[in-house]
């Protein structure tokens, strides 16, 4: 919990540069978002573990169809207000 009484939650995003981003998500863990962004990317073990410990990846457009993923926190009231 946050001094204001939030609970704090991460935004795991994947997309182009400079654009929207393709994939959008709410989790209440880090390690949820991290294991959905390298779900969907299938990123494997090395590349997970840096999107753990950075929380941002470069990816290759022509392999995992996405140029970045990322997770932020976020500690806004309303977690489902990030999902489309």
């Amino acid at each position: 919990m946050t001094k204001e009484g939030k609970k704090p939650h991460y935004v795991g995003m994947a997309g182009l540069h400079g654009y929207m981003p393709q994939y959008l998500g709410s989790f209440e863990s880090h390690e949820l978002a991290v294991e959905s962004l390298s779900q969907v990317h299938e990123l494997g073990k090395r590349r997970t573990a840096e999107l753990r410990r950075d929380g941002y990846l470069e990816l290759n457009l022509h392999r995992d169809g996405n140029e970045y993923c990322e997770i932020s926190e976020c500690d806004c009231n309303d977690i489902d207000s990030h999902n489309a």
